[in-house]
């Protein structure tokens, strides 16, 4: 079968070894806030001439050492995430580079987590892939294979640290070659309708016991949704991700719940759609079927304030989004969204507040900058404007269609400084 295990035996125990997993949010976060602040990595030296307040620079410049340097490849997507916090490509790309810098026993510790303690380094990684599926939870899991075969090779070097390279390839290809692996195969090379068809046959797979085929099924469906969904076709993917939530109700609550492969996550999947499908009832419903699942779950609170503000009531809209920050003070973007909400109805001093966190968190995003330069601007201060303007130019990519109008108004600002202060 293609489902993410070996075999049956090792659903508990190899399903967690073999796939990318993370515990839930509240078994992690306290151990991330004991961890000590550690520097950031230096930026690496990408190629002449190429913008380097652009994250797709970075990105590009870490998909080209991803394979052969990946501890490089992690510096340029670590930078790509800083200038864009909000990419759930980049994100993910920075956790599969992080796993593939690896050691090899460093490698086969990290997925052979079930039962143990997490270490702090493992749960920081587990952290970006919650923040990419949560961003958007139909990505495309591109680096799959790559990940896989390192993930078998550590774990054979783990149990025989001195096996012959010529066997362990052949282990290796063994495993890759087999066929109940073909749909995730497939799908990790982008053969949408051979995945399908794959994942339908596992479906009707009768070989499970009762528990294996809860723990499965909702995963097999959840995929099929996602495919359908970069398809175009929505009603597949409702329907789909419609059946990953009712597999999801059978599995035995006390198992350990992974956040982007839970009733919440799924929940959320199926409002997108409905969204798409501007079924706006029917996606409210389900954002709030997610909080239903997990009232901590600040994706569901930020789609629904989105909605509201669409709608016009910036009440509802406001009050979404100011859980959001009181869930995730860290997320830049969350407080950036906040304090644009907060403008637009009026209440510059509480965005002001917004965007100074924002810009402490994370200097190098360049788009709180702009924001508390227009307020300055409108409420008359020019050098508090000027200021965050000249930021905004030194972070901003060359790219950028807002330059022309910031370079604009710090030529009026200085002349308008230099008239007063000639004034006699």
């Amino acid at each position: 079968m293609s489902v993410h295990t070996m075999s049956e035996r090792t659903i508990g125990r190899g399903r967690s070894r073999l796939v990318l997993i993370v515990a839930a949010v509240a078994a992690f976060v306290p151990a991330l806030r004991a961890q000590k602040s550690t520097p950031p990595p230096s930026r690496p030296t990408i190629e002449a001439g190429a913008d380097t307040n652009d994250a797709r620079s970075y990105y590009g410049y870490g998909m080209k050492m991803v394979y052969d340097k990946p501890s490089e490849a992690v510096r340029a997507f670590y930078w790509a995430s800083r200038i864009i916090p909000n990419s759930a490509e980049v994100l993910y790309s920075l956790q599969c580079a992080s796993l593939l810098a690896m050691s090899n026993d460093d490698m086969a510790d990290y997925f052979d987590y079930y039962g143990k303690t997490r270490k702090p380094q493992y749960l920081a990684l587990d952290t970006l892939l919650v923040r990419a599926y949560s961003i958007n939870p139909f990505l495309y899991p591109s680096f799959e294979h790559t990940l896989l075969r390192r993930q078998i090779e550590a774990e054979i070097i783990a149990r025989n640290p001195g096996v012959n390279r010529a066997i362990m390839n052949d282990r290796i290809m063994s495993y890759l070659n087999d066929a109940r692996f073909s749909a995730r195969a497939a799908y990790a090379d982008g053969r949408m309708q051979e995945a399908l068809a794959g994942y339908g046959k596992d479906l009707t797979y009768r070989g499970w016991s009762k528990k294996t085929r809860a723990l499965a099924t909702g995963d097999i469906h959840a995929i099929r949704a996602r495919i359908f969904y970069v398809l175009g076709n929505l009603d597949s993917a409702r329907t789909e991700m419609t059946a990953a939530v009712s597999a999801m109700r059978e599995r035995d609550t006390t198992e350990r719940v992974i956040l982007y492969r839970s009733k919440a996550m799924y929940e959320q999947s199926l409002g997108m759609v409905f969204e798409r499908q501007s079924q706006m009832d029917s996606a409210r419903d389900a954002y709030g079927q997610a909080l239903q699942e997990d009232l901590s779950y600040f994706p569901a609170h930020a789609r629904l304030a989105q909605m509201a503000l669409a709608k016009g009531d910036t009440t509802t809209a406001l009050t979404e989004l100011d859980l959001v920050v009181q869930l995730q003070p860290k997320d830049v973007v969350a407080r950036y969204e906040y304090a644009v909400a907060l403008v637009g109805t009026g209440h510059d001093a509480a965005a002001a507040a917004q965007l100074k966190s924002a810009i402490a968190a994370d200097p190098y995003f360049a788009a709180p900058h702009l924001l508390l330069a227009r307020i300055a601007d409108v409420e008359q201060y020019a050098q508090d404007a000027a200021d965050e303007y000249q930021q905004y130019v030194a972070l901003a990519p060359r790219s950028d269609p807002n330059l022309p109008f910031v370079k604009g108004r710090l030529s009026a600002l200085a002349a308008a400084v230099s008239s007063t202060a000639a004034t006699p």
